[in-house]
């Protein structure tokens, strides 16, 4: 079997989920016996060597006929059986992968690797240095009130729908991360039904054994993730380290992650005078994840986070915002993590120093389960679904 991963950037693994999660898929299927290879829209300045039989589109217009013939020279040349869409996400490859159709029976599978809606249901939040701004800010009331996301929602389907629709007409299968997204889906396509969408969360990316001894714990707080203040929300975690640090003075948090308002945060931080926070900008987490007791996460909206089934496999504490519809995917309240209410910091900030409190009577319980959960998000589980799904579109191949 051949297979063609197709996504906008370069497969760089240390640089996003998406492209993570494709080296480690990619390498579980080549273990397979399947052969994999990748096809890029856009190529870094010094491109990464870490993938063989990548490919890049000549021309950065997606749409444009040297690129169409050159997706289909692939496609053709490698005879491939499979094109799994990795840039899903608003609609606008799907055209692009089924040109592959006019030269070889593919078959096409669309990943949807986010919430399609989590930018609207927590729009204030995800969008704050947008209405922060004058006159935005006079209008600020408006924005979590009930006729403001009906309204919202009702242009996000006007720009959309077509899209989605389209995506979902030319895809042979849609994956989507939880189940629970479902009903985003069919917020733009009410056709869609289960017998072509299916659910299939992202494996554990980071692995370690399941008996990671707590003795090498240390009173740690972790975040590993981009750096920003839009959907990430560090900004909100440095407001709730602010509310706690100064209780408990033998504890540290530790930032691990780039992006584009790392800076802009560190100087945020230094102005509010917290101490014993450190910004290590892009590591290999796994030490961390090794040392940490307790991972903090803050996020406006998510897919389905990588970073919570890491945790989880290095039994590390998950606590973070219910902003997310997969949230409870992974997080059993109470048992292996903490929900928190959207977006409240007094409650986290509490929730947080009750854990870091009580952890040593906590732990043991919380531990075991979330050994337990970080099963469900093994390679091996995620990789046989996959290998389930590509045996479905063997059989329904004409």
């Amino acid at each position: 079997m051949n297979l063609l991963f197709i996504y906008t950037s370069e497969i760089i693994p240390q640089e996003g989920g998406v492209q993570r999660v494709t080296k480690v898929l990619s390498d579980y299927f080549k273990s397979q016996s399947i052969n994999v290879f990748y096809i890029s829209q856009h190529k870094k300045s010094k491109p990464s060597k870490e993938l063989s039989s990548h490919y890049f589109l000549p021309d950065s217009n997606l749409s444009t006929i040297e690129n169409i013939n050159f997706l289909k020279n692939i496609v053709s040349n490698k005879e491939i059986d499979v094109i799994i869409n990795q840039a899903a996400l608003g609609g606008y490859m799907a055209s692009f992968c089924d040109k592959a159709k006019l030269v070889r029976n593919v078959k096409i599978i669309s990943v949807i690797h986010n919430s399609l809606l989590g930018n609207v249901e927590n729009l204030s939040t995800s969008n704050k240095k947008i209405f922060n701004k004058v006159p935005l800010s006079a209008f600020s009331f408006l924005l979590d009130t009930v006729f403001f996301k009906i309204f919202l929602l009702g242009v996000y389907k006007l720009k959309y729908k077509l899209k989605y629709l389209n995506l979902y007409n030319l895809s042979d299968k849609v994956v989507l991360l939880s189940d629970n997204y479902f009903k985003e889906l069919k917020f733009f396509v009410k056709k869609a039904d289960k017998n072509k969408v299916i659910s299939i969360a992202n494996p554990c990316t980071i692995q370690s054994p399941l008996d990671t001894e707590l003795a090498y714990k240390e009173n740690e707080l972790l975040y590993v993730g981009r750096i920003n203040t839009s959907q990430k929300r560090v900004d909100l975690l440095l407001d709730i380290w602010d509310k706690t640090h100064k209780s408990f003075p033998n504890w540290r948090l530790t930032i691990v992650g780039d992006g584009e308002e790392l800076i802009s945060l560190k100087h945020l931080s230094k102005k509010m005078n917290l101490e014993r926070i450190h910004f290590l900008g892009h590591k290999d987490p796994t030490p961390y994840y090794t040392t940490a007791k307790i991972l903090c996460m803050t996020s406006s909206f998510e897919g389905l986070p990588l970073v919570l089934a890491e945790a989880h496999n290095f039994n590390v504490i998950p606590i973070l915002f219910d902003s997310f519809p997969s949230a409870t995917d992974i997080i059993k309240e109470g048992k292996n993590g903490f929900l928190i209410k959207p977006f409240d910091l007094d409650a986290y900030a509490v929730q947080l120093g009750k854990l870091m409190t009580d952890y040593n009577n906590l732990s043991p319980s919380l531990n075991e389960q979330c050994a337990i959960s970080a099963k469900k998000f093994s390679l091996d589980r995620i990789g046989n679904k996959w290998l389930n799904l590509f045996e479905d579109l063997k059989g329904n191949r004409s």
